[in-house]
């Protein structure tokens, strides 16, 4: 299978990220990190990547896109390298928008690169392999970088999580692909001149909408559950629990759903089950409540990503730069709307604030989407079956 490069280099790269993020709150702990701190942690990476997902899409649809890639990874590498040897908590703070920065030249060129090998009848299946293997590395790098941090120490994580851009460089550089841009515009655009495009520019943004606001409420869940689950006795084992399934679910979501084209459908069916998984999580006061409530947030997610991605790839022209606002605009969402659940919370005093305000714009979301529909174009020969 000629996407198996791609599919390991997915892997390899979210599990390297995972690694770092299991490991930098203890280490920016260790270098005297208090709250506010620690919040801003997230908050410098999703910002370098917001600023460069776009421009590495664009960039990718002109150049080569895996040499693109592969020196992304190394730089994302030494970064790793370098937070591993940080010794003050500023040099953690400008080491990490450029991780963000360095990755928004990762994803974009690679999930174009995938595209540009698939069939183009072989595209959702394929997209869903490939959100099956960085969903299997980003849960692998949850695991491992607890484990290692617990029995080893948050340096030693930061190093391994250095290891696998390299890899990922060995694994692309025999890659022999098609997705150089003069090759790949000429025959994308001949496989795709057999049917009309499937998706309209009104589905297109309300796919990047709801992927954005599907994970701004995963973000406000991982950024403020914790607090919540201490106010009702639970702890940080019962929230790497839950966190955990839900990713779960969305890995078994892409494996199940990767197999067919997506729709206006459901794009409101995840918004419906964010809704829905949110008034859950908050009304549960038991584990088992709550992990009832990662069923729905792990749909929602794995059904929005999926759309959003499908939409932005299915395209004879311009997938790179697709896939880059389709990063950019999921990454403005999972960082914004936990900021705007932490201003609430702290103007309220109440824990279960943050929950209330996602709920909130996540309502309104599906009202615009269910006005708006931006219905799939469906080819002649597919309206018969």
């Amino acid at each position: 299978m000629r996407s198996i490069p791609f599919l390991l280099a997915a892997f390899l790269q979210d599990t390297a990220l995972a690694l770092v993020f299991a490991a930098l709150p203890f280490r920016a702990t260790e270098l005297g990190a208090g709250p506010v701190s620690l919040g801003l942690l997230p908050t410098l990476y999703a910002a370098g990547y917001m600023l460069s997902a776009s421009l590495g899409g664009r960039v990718s649809d002109r150049v080569p896109r895996l040499a693109l890639v592969r020196r992304a990874g190394l730089a994302f590498s030494v970064v790793a390298a370098s937070l591993a040897f940080a010794d003050r908590l500023g040099v953690l703070f400008a080491l990490l928008p450029l991780a963000g920065l360095a990755l928004g030249f990762y994803w974009s060129p690679l999930q174009a690169a995938l595209a540009d090998e698939a069939p183009a009848e072989d595209l959702s299946r394929s997209i869903g392999r490939f959100n099956v293997a960085w969903c299997l590395g980003k849960g692998s790098g949850i695991v491992f970088g607890g484990l290692l941090t617990a029995a080893f120490s948050p340096v030693a994580v930061l190093s391994c999580a250095a290891v696998p851009g390299v890899l990922i460089a060995l694994v692309l550089a025999r890659h022999r692909s098609s997705s150089e841009p003069a090759v790949a515009s000429r025959d994308v655009a001949s496989a795709f001149a057999s049917r009309p495009p499937r998706f309209s520019a009104t589905f297109l943004r309300l796919a990047w909408m709801t992927n954005a606001l599907a994970y701004g409420v995963v973000g406000t869940v991982n950024m403020h559950a914790p607090r919540l689950l201490r106010e009702q006795g639970g702890g940080p084992a019962e929230f790497g629990l839950v966190f955990g399934a839900v990713f779960l679910v969305q890995t078994l979501t892409f494996a199940a759903h990767g197999r067919r084209a997506t729709g206006p459908r459901a794009l409101l069916a995840s918004l419906a089950l964010a809704v829905v998984g949110l008034c859950v999580f908050v009304g549960s006061t038991s584990l088992g409540g709550r992990l009832l409530a990662t069923l729905p947030l792990g749909l929602a997610i794995g059904l929005a990503y999926h759309a959003s991605l499908q939409a932005s790839l299915d395209r004879a022209t311009g997938r790179g730069r697709a896939a880059g606002w389709h990063e950019t605009i999921l990454g403005a969402g999972s960082s914004t709307l936990p900021l705007l659940g932490g201003a609430a919370a702290s103007i309220t005093g109440r824990a279960a604030a943050p929950f209330g305000v996602a709920l909130g714009v996540v309502a309104t979301g599906a009202a615009i989407a269910a006005t708006l529909r931006g219905g799939r174009r469906v080819p002649a020969e597919e309206s018969r079956d």
